[in-house]
């Protein structure tokens, strides 16, 4: 077969896939091994709903990877971390695969989702900087200085109160 041939071929298949989205009014949601396309309110709703709650799984997860420290003597903690790092890839991948077909509204979903999850991620670290301060002032008798020095300096693994992986883009 010519590349004339082809091309013309290529472009038949283009116009008719186009005329055909044009005439249904729907949107195409593929999600790496299984796509859908979107038609009614309530069809767009479910799928917006899917990518926002992937959204907040994304950032979550990201968090507990972030939670489960590295201890002397116990390299056992890398398999985990490893897995939820898998799972966290592919969530990625997914949203990164949903905001290619280019259409606004789903773009903005993710982002909503990928927010809210940020929100939480957020609310949790201040729950535990509020209780490590209220555990800090129990134990040193309230001085403010050692309190404020508690949240500056690294936590007793030595690494920093914030990991990159959370501060990680999605996609």
């Amino acid at each position: 077969m010519s590349s004339a041939k082809l091309l013309s071929a290529f472009q038949e298949a283009h116009g008719h896939l186009v005329a055909r989205a044009a005439s249904e009014k729907s949107v195409y949601l593929g999600l790496v091994f299984k796509s859908y396309t979107l038609r009614t309110t309530s069809q767009f709703a479910l799928g917006y709903f899917f990518l926002i709650v992937l959204g907040i799984a994304e950032r979550l997860i990201s968090f507990g990877i972030d939670s489960i420290r590295d201890k002397p003597g116990q390299p056992w903690r890398i398999f985990p971390r490893a897995c939820l790092y898998y799972v966290v890839t592919m969530i990625r991948y997914v949203l990164m695969i949903a905001i290619m077909y280019v259409y606004v509204e789903m773009f903005l979903i993710i982002c909503l989702g990928l927010a809210l999850g940020q929100i939480l991620v957020e609310a949790i670290r201040y729950f535990l900087m509020m209780r490590r301060l209220k555990r800090a002032k129990l134990d040193d008798g309230g001085s403010s200085s050692s309190l404020k020095d508690s949240l500056l300096e690294s936590n007793a693994h030595g690494r920093p109160l914030r990991s990159n992986h959370v501060n990680e883009s999605c996609c």
